[in-house]
């Protein structure tokens, strides 16, 4: 019996040596550790955003357009104003309508007979040149200061066509006016043109009408 006992204490001697020995040369093999991959971003502190301040635009000049003023006319209203050797101009305000011929000759012929001046006929021949001269300025919206009612008669042997031996001319554009107030205040409005229309020399008359345009061809001493 001691004897069994002391096998058996042997072989745990035995046992205890051998597990030593397999403890320190024969370590166990590393165990796995499971990880979740992990962002960088997230390892990161997150930088605060640096604040840099707005940069101020000088601002840019800006070219105004240059704006040319409309003309101001200072002129008084109703006052005839001359502006060549035998024009004139005045500010005055406009008809709903233009006079036609005879409208101006019934105008005329009252104007006349209230300072005196014999009533004037109407002449063909004259009504036809003073259409003529009408039409022109209708075309150059404009008058020729008599240019051409004085090369007519110099050089184009205007008396003989027209058949009269005194010849005289009134001329305007750009008045629409009833025959009243072409006479009376066109006409009338400067001295050159109304001691034409009230001349008591004049016995005939011929007038053109086209748009604004006018003439008045006076005659007397009729061929």
């Amino acid at each position: 019996m001691k004897l069994f006992f002391r096998i058996y204490f042997i072989f745990l001697i035995i046992i205890s040596l051998f597990s030593i020995y397999f403890l320190f040369y024969f370590p166990s093999p590393p165990q796995e550790i499971e990880y979740a991959p992990v962002s960088l971003l997230q390892l990161l502190p997150t930088p605060s955003p640096t604040l840099f301040p707005s940069p101020q635009l000088s601002p840019r000049p800006t070219r105004r357009p240059l704006i040319t003023p409309l003309p101001t006319d200072s002129s008084p209203w109703g006052i005839a104003r001359q502006t060549g050797e035998h024009t004139w101009t005045m500010k005055i305000g406009t008809d709903s309508v233009m006079a036609n011929p005879m409208e101006i000759l019934s105008a005329l012929n009252a104007y006349r007979q209230r300072y005196g001046s014999q009533i004037l006929t109407w002449d063909t021949a004259l009504a036809d040149y003073a259409q003529s001269r009408a039409d022109y300025f209708y075309k150059i919206k404009d008058i020729d200061a008599h240019a051409g009612f004085n090369t007519f008669l110099d050089k184009e042997d205007g008396f003989n066509k027209l058949g009269f031996n005194y010849l005289g001319e009134n001329i305007s554009f750009g008045y629409q006016l009833n025959g009243v107030h072409l006479i009376e205040w066109v006409y009338a409005g400067d001295e050159p043109h109304n001691k034409n229309q009230l001349d008591s020399k004049w016995d005939h008359v011929g007038i053109g009408v086209r748009g604004t345009a006018t003439c008045l061809i006076f005659a007397t001493a009729k061929r």
